[in-house]
């Protein structure tokens, strides 16, 4: 498996306008989707959105090129030691390449069943997100596709978020300097579980079992 960072206009101009506004883990829109609504109106078209990214990318001095250059760059310094360990912990590889679309848009989505995601541009830390959102790839092939209906799409994507908080132990070293995984301020409580779990048990079946069986209400979500 091979993460390829790319650009598609249109996959932009979709996260910015589907996810700009709100998301399933916040419904504060992005610093980008406020300028898009101050130049734009607060239902921008189509049309109005493609222009206001290419706007956006001019007037920003963006180049986009060097950015994938850049982006590749710093990612394969720890794709294959990243692969090796998430391959360990979740017993399972991913079975096609994965591209990784920039998006001037502050929020960035993914989609297992298209194999992409998305990584702001320009970010200080694209090896920190693209390590973030293939957990949420291995955690869907490593633990089962069928999780998210069992549990309902509710939980399973509280309980996917906070897993991330793993990273922080086992992939720390591969993190730049200074950065961690971080969160959002609903999953503190569970990621707090689930680190105190992983020093006593480092089976992620076995924690993800547990995190199955808690309410709602035993770690905070909302």
């Amino acid at each position: 498996m091979k993460v390829i960072f790319a650009y598609d206009e249109g996959k932009d101009v979709w996260c910015l306008l589907n996810k700009g506004k709100s998301s399933n883990n916040s419904s504060v829109p992005t610093r980008v989707y406020e300028q898009l609504v101050a130049r734009c109106g607060e239902d921008p078209t189509l049309e109005m959105v493609e222009g206001f990214v290419r706007a956006y990318i001019a007037e920003k001095g963006i180049d986009v090129q060097e950015h994938i250059r850049k982006y590749q760059q710093d990612w394969d310094t720890v794709a294959g030691e990243y692969q090796q360990r998430a391959e360990a912990l979740f017993g399972v590889s991913l079975p096609r390449d994965i591209h990784a679309y920039l998006t001037v848009n502050n929020r960035r989505p993914y989609n297992i069943k298209n194999d992409f995601f998305f990584v702001t541009v320009p970010v200080f830390y694209p090896r920190k997100i693209a390590m973030h959102e293939l957990w949420h790839f291995y955690t869907w092939y490593g633990l089962g596709p069928d999780e998210e209906q069992r549990l309902g799409a509710l939980k399973y994507n509280d309980l996917k978020e906070s897993l991330t908080v793993l990273l922080n132990v086992e992939c720390k070293d591969l993190m730049p300097e200074g950065a961690y995984d971080e969160g959002y301020p609903q999953h503190q409580d569970i990621r707090e579980k689930i680190l105190n779990f992983w020093t006593r048990e480092k089976s992620i079946t076995k924690l993800w079992d547990y995190l199955g069986a808690l309410s709602s209400e035993a770690y905070g979500a909302v």
